[in-house]
């Protein structure tokens, strides 16, 4: 897109540009402004949180190990779900159990989940903006980008009263689609080898549920067929009584008094076509329906339950990775590879959803694997960074680390990094790595 012909309302300046508000982008943007960068964050909605908030995304998954027995993921994660415990918004992950129904009455997996309030999201996350100096602007739209020399130079983006455009010296993409990359030239690796995307999801959330009967019903099974229903939802599919590729329910208990239900399931959606996004948020919540239809037939403690709200927008699990200087590997993961340029580490299911349903890569030992800040440092481009879903990464191992607190620990590492670039002057891949990783450890990473 040239920008010869936008009619530019407004110019600014900064240190460091976030363009995305989601878990990666906030958590870039504080930590960032935090060591004393000029810090401005875009966001295409009018609030913070991505998949968080405005996809009903939840709870967040395990920030523990395997075991379940020691917190891997700490730092800025912990301090912002600690920050939104104090408000009555969340539930720290050192109190989340297996086989409840916060868990969704899963065991593996499943232990240390910690939920949260969207409400507290939203509050919390402005409240330590506005505390660390961070300026927020949302409802822009990203346009496009100058770039120079190998570096970007200046963003664009679109607003009510016209066309902004920022200039930076340092450039997050925490977009989730990488839209900054992609405009500046990075190479952009779609889906797995073949390009296929994992699927999408849209959640929602019911009112009604009789927790004294689903407790009394799911708590006592053990079999994984019978406790989730899998054998129902297989009849009830051949009837037309069950509308998506999703093989259990999974229902899990909220904070708030209402449920969370992950049962929907859009498969091949292209995230940077509208008309498919648009088409498959629109089967979504048709698909809401008929779920909502078949947990009242066939749910012990669901009969009465009612839909309160579908996600105001999909669940994305998959769009494109961005070229960096090192592309995690599956084999990394599974064999629990360590980096002299770790900047976090995470015990995360590798679990891939396709529409034959989930699948699950096996790992070789229970040791954490661990994630390079190279893989955040894009590949031709100076000035750039990502965080969060469009990271240098093979498809499989990022259906692991996309998940939300992973997402936080990448943009803590790509914020942190930015103002180190910022105060020596020099291009991404060249800071004080090992400066980075002190400053992530004094400020409660486990690397």
């Amino acid at each position: 897109m040239s920008t010869v012909c936008l009619n530019i309302e407004k110019e600014l300046f900064c240190d460091v540009l976030v363009v995305g508000g989601g878990c990666a982008g906030f958590s870039a943007a504080v930590c960032a402004a935090r060591g004393n960068a000029k810090v401005i964050l875009t966001e295409r909605n009018g609030y913070l949180g991505g998949t968080a908030t405005s996809g009903m995304v939840g709870p967040f998954m395990t920030s523990y190990d395997t075991d379940g027995e020691k917190q891997l993921i700490c730092g800025f994660f912990d301090e912002f779900v600690t920050r939104m415990e104090q408000v009555g918004g969340a539930v720290h992950p050192s109190k989340g159990t297996v086989n409840s129904a916060y868990s969704s009455y899963r065991v593996k997996g499943h232990k240390n989940l910690s939920h949260f309030d969207i409400e507290s999201y939203k509050y919390v996350a402005e409240k330590i903006c506005a505390e660390s100096g961070v300026e927020l602007l949302y409802h822009t739209v990203f346009l496009t980008a100058d770039t120079n020399d190998g570096k970007i130079t200046s963003a664009y983006f679109s607003t009510q009263g016209g066309v902004i455009k920022i200039n930076a010296k340092i450039f997050i993409d925490a977009s989730g689609e990488a839209v900054l990359a992609k405009s500046a030239g990075v190479k952009i690796l779609y889906g797995d080898k073949n390009g296929y995307m994992q699927s999408a999801s849209l959640f929602f959330t019911v009112k009604g549920v009789d927790k004294q009967k689903m407790d009394s019903r799911m708590i006592p099974i053990d079999d994984i067929r019978e406790k989730f229903y899998m054998d129902t939802i297989i009849e009830a599919r051949n009837k037309g009584e069950f509308p998506s590729n999703r093989a259990k329910i999974q229902l899990f208990e909220a904070i708030n008094g209402e449920w969370l239900v992950n049962m929907t399931q859009i498969d091949g959606v292209d995230a940077y076509s509208a008309n498919e996004v648009t088409a498959a948020e629109i089967e979504g919540r048709e698909q809401a329906r008929g779920i909502i239809d078949f947990l009242r037939k066939y749910v012990k403690g669901c009969e009465n339950i009612i839909l309160s709200k579908t996600a105001d927008s999909l669940g994305i699990r998959e769009s494109g990775h961005i070229e960096g200087e090192y592309t995690l590997t599956v084999d990394d993961a599974v064999n629990s590879v360590k980096f002299e340029d770790s900047v976090f580490c995470c015990s995360n299911s590798i679990d891939i959803h396709t529409p034959e349903g989930v699948t699950y890569i096996a790992r070789k030992t229970n040791e954490p694997y661990y994630f390079p800040y190279r893989s955040l440092v894009a590949k031709g481009i100076g000035n750039l960074l990502v965080a969060g879903r469009c990271a240098s990464a093979e498809s499989e191992i990022m259906a692991a680390v996309r998940v939300m607190p992973p997402c936080f620990a990448m943009g803590q590492a790509a914020g942190t990094a930015a103002s180190i670039a910022v105060r020596e002057n020099v291009n991404c891949a060249e800071i004080n790595v090992k400066a980075l990783k002190d400053k992530l450890i004094n400020d409660g990473t486990i690397l």
